[in-house]
Parts: structure tokens; sequence; C-alpha cells
């Protein structure tokens, strides 16, 4: 099969394999737009399309800093298969009109505004010439007009895709006094990083003095994380604050505090777990997570060996090394690679959605914090051109949609996953920006000369 790219965009076709080892072919492609504002529309953003730099496909999962020691900052591209859109949000969270503020809210809202329209069936012909519908057939023809008019009003409400919002403070900390640890009040802030190290979360880490010195010492005296963040704060092992005055000599006063969080789940107190000894499989580390008291709050991706996401992974056990190796196992997920937290994964959403963003722009650009952003109905889509001549078009998928407001930036990730059936014999990426055109035209007919 031969592919190609007739976009001036970043398109990749590789192969992946499915539950039962069949190599298949996968088509994805990135495209990015900037997000300028509408010359005398304050608070609404235009997404024009890049195309003399297109953005790249990212290929390998990219960081805020340190790899396995902070944020993901993107998600590499080349997944096989994402069953849900993932909705990702980089940057800042800022306080209203760049105020300083000790809390604010921030969300966004993607809704769905291009549904599809039914159109009412013509009139049944006439019988004979002169035999007319009677007054059954023309009421029940009416009834059915109303009934499509009432589907089309209901359509035309958009439908609402995703709608979270989170609580922002300033810095803030657990300081430990006679009475046991406190909540201290947060700060005055502007803007808070949209990174998981200030969410719940945390790590319980002490390197063992005698290790390379002594050979029957261990490399940690205590390597705990928690299971659902490993990278924030508010957590700990419940060993911590021994090894620490063991360690230092001191006990330990003060720890930095989340400053993101749920709305129906405030912040209110240090939390101190005591991990199940020995090693744990990914459905016992999720069942600890749960018990926690917190859920990290955040609008980022999500790590894959973070709970719950983990346990998409499937069992990797004796029974599949001897019988699927290299392969997945049965009871994979291919939500698994859907790296957005869970109330962000959204059924794949139409090519002109609608985008708010609130408190997640720069001041500047908003109005009274809020920012729309219609996207422009651009349609990805493959052309098969098959061995017996037939030419088949087939829609890509948008299941991953990236915004980053500090780049002011959006990219999309469209992907298409084919059976490895099919008699291909070219493949064609292409790209329709007229949202009402067909995708396929026909070629104009040649008229024929009469000898």
């Amino acid at each position: 099969m031969e592919f190609r790219n007739l976009t001036p965009f970043d398109v990749m076709c590789f192969s992946a394999l499915d539950k039962q080892d069949v190599e298949h072919p996968v088509i994805v492609m990135k495209v990015g737009y900037r997000l300028e504002p509408i010359e005398g529309c304050t608070g609404r953003l235009r997404a024009a399309v890049i195309d003399d730099e297109p953005i790249p496909l990212c290929k390998a999962d990219s960081y805020h800093a340190d790899p396995g020691s902070s944020s993901i900052l993107e998600e590499s591209d080349l997944a096989p298969f994402k069953p849900r859109c993932d909705i990702i949000v980089a940057g800042h969270s800022y306080a209203p009109a760049g105020q300083p503020a000790t809390s604010w809210e921030a969300g966004i809202r993607v809704t769905s505004t291009r549904p599809k329209q039914l159109i009412p069936e013509p009139l049944p012909p006439k019988r004979a010439p002169d035999v007319y519908l009677t007054a059954d057939e023309l009421q029940a023809h009416q009834a059915r007009i109303l009934e499509v008019r009432q589907h089309n009003r209901q359509q035309l409400t958009p439908r609402v895709l995703l709608d979270k919002t989170l609580r922002f403070t300033g810095p803030r900390k657990f300081q430990h006094n006679f009475f046991g640890w406190h909540l201290t009040d947060p700060e005055l802030a502007t803007r808070v990083p949209l990174r998981w190290e200030h969410a719940f979360g945390g790590a319980s880490q002490f390197a063992n003095p005698e290790y390379g010195h002594n050979p029957d010492a261990s490399e940690f005296l205590l390597n705990e994380v928690c299971f659902s963040n490993p990278l924030g704060c508010g957590w700990l092992e419940h060993r911590h604050e021994k090894l620490h005055y063991e360690q230092t000599g001191e006990k330990l006063a003060s720890l930095p505090a989340p400053q993101v969080e749920h709305l129906d789940e405030p912040i209110e107190r240090l939390i101190r777990t005591r991990h199940p000894l020995g090693p744990l499989d990914a459905p016992a580390m999720a069942e600890v997570a749960r018990d926690y008291g917190y859920r990290p709050a955040g609008f980022g991706v999500v790590a894959r060996a973070w709970a719950p996401r983990l346990t998409r992974a499937g069992t990797y056990d004796q029974h599949w090394e001897d019988n699927h190796w290299p392969g997945l196992p049965q009871d994979f997920e291919f939500g698994y690679w859907n790296g957005a937290p869970d109330d962000q994964q959204v059924t794949f959403p139409a090519p002109d959605s609608h985008l708010t963003l609130f408190n997640l722009t720069p001041p500047s650009l908003s109005q009274d914090g809020r920012c729309e952003i219609m996207l422009p109905g651009h349609r990805p889509f493959v052309l098969m051109r098959m061995t017996n001549g037939v030419m088949l078009p087939l829609p890509m998928l948008t299941d991953t949609l990236r915004i980053d407001t500090d780049a002011m930036t959006l990219s999309m990730t469209h992907r298409i996953s084919l059976s490895s059936s099919l008699d291909i014999r070219v493949l064609e990426a292409r790209f329709e920006t007229d949202p009402n055109a067909p995708i396929v035209r026909r070629a104009p007919s040649r008229s024929r000369e009469h000898v």
C-alpha cells in the first residue's frame, strides 16, 4: 500500500496490533491553530490555521522539567486508538482581571454546535392522476413534519461535551504546632501554573546513607509515593515524619499545600497514609488511592503509571507471557491511551465545536475572564483508492484537543484505524477547509467532439 500526505500538516501512517495480534494501519494527523484576538470583540478568539510552519506530531512524551520528576507537558501522539477525545489545557490559571487574589475559579466548557439535521420526507406521490391523498395520509405526513421540526429544535440546542471548573488559590502551607497540622490561609497571587505539582499528591522518599557502603543496605529507607499523583503536595506516608526527625534531628514543621482543588472536595487537612507492605498490582494501587480522601485536580495529562489510568493497561502475568507476549493482554482497555483526566475525556467533538475558557487566558484577552473560541469546522479525512478502482473517503476522528494558554495555540490530533483486510492500493491524507463542501468532488466531465 502506498501512502500519500496531500496536506501541509504533519501526518504519519504506522502499524499497530489489535488484541488478536493482527497488524493494521493507523493514520494520525496534527493540525495547529494560533488563537488570535478578533478586533473589536474582546473575549473572542479566532483559530487561525498554522500551515507555514506546521506543529509537528509529538513522537515522545515531553515534560516541563526532568522526565519522571515533573508533569507531562505533552504526551506522544503515536497511540493506536483512543475511544474518546482528550481535552487538555496547559498554561496558567489567572486571577480575575489580573488583580491579586487569595482564591478564584477557572474552567473550560466544550459544546457541540453542528448537529445533524433531519430533512422531512416528501409527500407520497399520487397513486393516479385523479386520486389524491386521503385525510389520514395528509395528517400522518404533517405529524411527521412536526416530529422532525421538534427534533431539529432540540438538536440546535448546544450539546455540552465538557463543563469543568476547579478552584485555585495562592500559595499556602500545612504547618505543625502543639495542636497538630493545620492549613494556613492562602497568600495573594495573580496566576497558578496548570501543573500536577500544585495539586493533591506527593512522595515520601528518604535515601539510605549506608547505600553503596554497606552491601546489605537498600537504596532507600523509605520510598513511597501517592499512587494518583506522585508529583503533588499534601500527602505523606505515615513513616515520613519519624524518618525526617531521625535524619535531620528536627521535627517536620511546614509543608506546601495544594493550590488546585475540586469544587466539591476542598483541601482541608494533610493526608498521612499507611500503605500496605509489599508490592501492589495496579487494581490494588487504585483501591488504595480511592481511600486517600482527596483526588488530584488539574487539566493536564495524567501519567501512564498513575492510578487509575494504569489499571487499564491490563495484566502482564505468567499467563500473558506464555500465551500473548509480546502482544496485548486480553484485559487491556484501549482507554489506557486516553491521557486526560477521566472527566476531560469526551465523545468525539464536531469539527466546529465551541470552546469557552474561564480565567485560563491572560486577562487582557478575556471579557470578565471569559474567552470564546469557535473551531473552524475543518475536516481531515483519508481517501482510500482500492485496487478495484473504487474510491472511499473516510473522516478522521479528533481524539486529542490541546490548548496552550501560554503560547496561545490550539492543536488537534486526528486519527483513524483501518482494517488490515482492506485491499487498498493508495491511501491519501487530505484536509477540507470548507465546512459545507463535499470532501470528494467529481472531476468535470469532458464533452465529446462529434466527428
